[in-house]
């Protein structure tokens, strides 16, 4: 599996169980090193961070074309009263079971493609497989999903 990722790209070899990090150095040569799973995890976990802080900055710039009577408007929001936040633990915890009934790889390319907005040839791109598979792989996961919520 592999993850481009702004100016490196990280790598999972399978078959070895090995972490790779590539990038450019400042002579353009092509550099790869070996991590640990810990760092592969840290870089991972940056770039989410990353695009979460992105996506919220993209949230608020509309607020600079909206007028102050429009923002004055927005601004008031009900508070969550107990009952509410209950249920929304609720769901939460149901959602972890839901999850934990996927395998690993059906999670994975669920968050990808799902939470992450990654296409699903760019996913089968990273993952190096054919979109088939990723299809298949998401498809199944879906019905396991859908299962678990019908009962």
């Amino acid at each position: 599996m592999q993850y481009e990722v702004d100016s490196y790209i990280l790598e999972y070899v399978e078959k070895d169980d090995k972490y790779y990090i590539s990038f450019l150095d400042s002579a353009k040569k092509n550099c790869r090193m070996e991590i640990t799973k810990d760092i592969f995890n840290a870089y991972i976990n940056s770039k989410k961070a990353y695009t979460k802080i992105n996506n919220e900055v993209s949230r608020h710039i509309e607020h600079l074309y909206l007028s102050d009577t429009e923002i004055y408007n927005r601004s008031f929001h009900k508070e969550k009263n107990v009952e509410d936040m209950v249920l929304e633990n609720i769901d939460k915890e149901i959602l972890m079971k839901a999850l934990g009934n996927l395998t690993e790889t059906q999670v994975r390319r669920i968050e990808l493609h799902i939470i992450n907005e990654i296409t699903i040839r760019d996913v089968a791109k990273l993952e190096k497989v054919q979109k088939r598979q990723i299809e298949k792989s998401l498809s199944l996961g879906f019905k396991k999903l859908k299962k678990f919520f019908e009962k």
